[in-house]
C-alpha cells in the first residue's frame, strides 16, 4: 500500500482529490488534526475522565 499526502486546502490539491475520488481503486482517508490525534491517544492510554452526570464532569474538568 502506498500513502500520499495531498494539501487539499489548495486549488490544485482539491482537483487532485476530486479526480482520485472518481477512481474505483482509490480509497480516500482523512487524517485527524493534531488535537484529535492527541485525544485519541489519551483515550487509548486511559487518560480519560468519567462521570455519571454532566455536572460532575464539569467539576472534574474545572477543578
Amino acid at each position: 500500500m502506498t500513502y500520499v499526502e495531498i494539501d487539499d486546502k489548495t486549488p490544485e490539491g482539491k482537483k487532485i482529490v476530486e479526480f482520485l475520488k472518481t477512481q474505483r481503486y482509490i480509497r480516500i482517508l482523512n487524517k485527524p488534526n493534531a488535537v484529535t490525534q492527541k485525544a485519541i491517544a489519551d483515550a487509548r492510554n486511559g487518560k480519560t475522565k468519567k462521570a455519571k452526570y454532566t455536572k460532575d464532569l464539569f467539576k472534574q474538568i474545572l477543578n
